[in-house]
């Protein structure tokens, strides 16, 4: 059968609209259905990509914070005794013998104890609170109670906080010397910026031989026996952290 113009146009049309029909549904739709897929995984990839950023830029300020951690921590075990001269008896004898020859006192019994761990409570003042039926009749407005309160603020925080523990030792030393020579070994102690205490002092004769030295009695001399029990305190210095 021979088609004439208008039936031939349309049937082009028809056989345009089926391919391109058939192209939409043969390329076109999976195609777009593939790039949607793909977006949904850029997206999934690009939220990934952001938490790991989030990590990669808390890495500097985190390795920072580190440093200045261990800088901290070492700055503060600088402030004790290196356990490292004082953790054997023999190591705390030469760690303390210069002090005592310094002072020029005559050692006669020296009493070395090991290392241990000792826990350093912290010091701090309570104050005393006196309360009864008078102070509640008398604090109508709650001004005294708020005073002591602000007072106890500081005593109440310090008692909540865990006591740290430490490494130390004692040196016990008892000796012979004069007034200027104990007193210079106790200044000599404490002048010392380290953690090193003198716990107790027992000075045998507080006159220093006074009275013989009045008599002129033979070989009198102003000295006194005295036992020091020094204790020294030690720490751990922690290892440099490794950051990067």
């Amino acid at each position: 059968m021979k088609l004439n113009y208008r039936d031939s146009m349309i049937l082009l049309g028809v056989l345009s609209v089926a391919i391109i029909l058939i192209g939409v549904f043969l390329f076109i739709k999976p195609k777009i259905k593939e790039i949607k897929t793909d977006k949904e995984t850029l997206a999934a990839e690009q939220a990934n990509w952001d938490a790991i950023q989030v990590k990669l830029d808390e890495i500097g300020p985190l390795q920072d914070a580190i440093k200045e951690g261990h800088a901290k921590a070492t700055q503060l075990a600088d402030d004790f005794v290196d356990v490292s001269k004082v953790d054997q008896t023999f190591e705390l004898d030469q760690f303390m013998q210069p002090y005592v020859d310094e002072c020029q006192l005559e050692v006669n019994v020296v009493d070395l104890a090991s290392t241990a761990t000792k826990t350093l409570p912290y010091y701090y003042f309570t104050p005393s609170v006196i309360t009864s039926s008078m102070f509640d009749a008398a604090d109508i407005n709650g001004n005294y109670a708020a005073n002591i309160a602000e007072s106890q603020t500081e005593s109440n925080a310090l008692s909540q906080r865990t006591a740290e523990t430490v490494m130390c030792t004692q040196y016990g030393v008892s000796a012979k010397g004069t007034r200027e020579n104990i007193w210079a070994f106790m200044e000599k102690i404490n002048s010392l910026d380290t953690t090193i205490l003198i716990d107790s002092v027992a000075i045998s004769d507080y006159t220093f031989n006074k009275e013989a030295i009045e008599k002129h009695e033979p070989d009198a001399e102003p000295v006194s026996e005295v036992t020091f029990v020094v204790s020294i305190y030690s720490v751990f210095e922690m290892d440099e952290p490794v950051v990067e």
